[in-house]
């Protein structure tokens, strides 16, 4: 396979505005199959309880789930979400950092299926979530 869209990433050749902005860090792992992001909670984005709010939450699985699929597309395709389920477990309040890491289900010739778990630092299961990705054209 050429160039992946997850290593065109890596190189800079282009950037995700939303990651950027939202401050998601991807952390590097050893399995090139495999995308793990961190994120410490804003206050200025939880709910009236100070935990963050469930769509904030829901825009960092998707960054999750589209890094991970990323790896399966070449550098001239891109993830597009098609569908996602979540399943908010506990809060995760203001000051938490959470971790979110995917795996690939099954790759087809233009859909992706994948779920992703969040966890607070102490590993405890703050989300699970499951999606499908289309192999889209840039």
């Amino acid at each position: 396979m050429p160039r992946t869209r997850w290593e065109a990433y890596l190189d800079g050749a282009f950037s995700i505005p939303a990651n950027e902005t939202l401050g998601f860090q991807r952390r590097q792992t050893q399995d090139p199959n495999e995308v793990t992001f961190t994120w410490t909670v804003p206050a200025e984005l939880c709910n009236s309880a100070g935990n963050l709010q469930g769509g904030v939450l829901a825009a960092f699985a998707d960054a999750v789930l589209g890094g991970l699929c990323a790896t399966q597309l070449p550098d001239d395709s891109y993830p597009a979400l098609a569908e996602m389920k979540i399943s908010f477990l506990r809060p995760a309040p203001a000051g938490t950092t959470i971790t979110g890491t995917g795996r690939l289900l099954k790759t087809g010739k233009r859909l992706l299926f994948a779920e992703a778990e969040i966890t607070d630092e102490q590993g405890r299961l703050v989300a699970k979530i499951s999606g499908t990705e289309i192999a889209a054209s840039l």
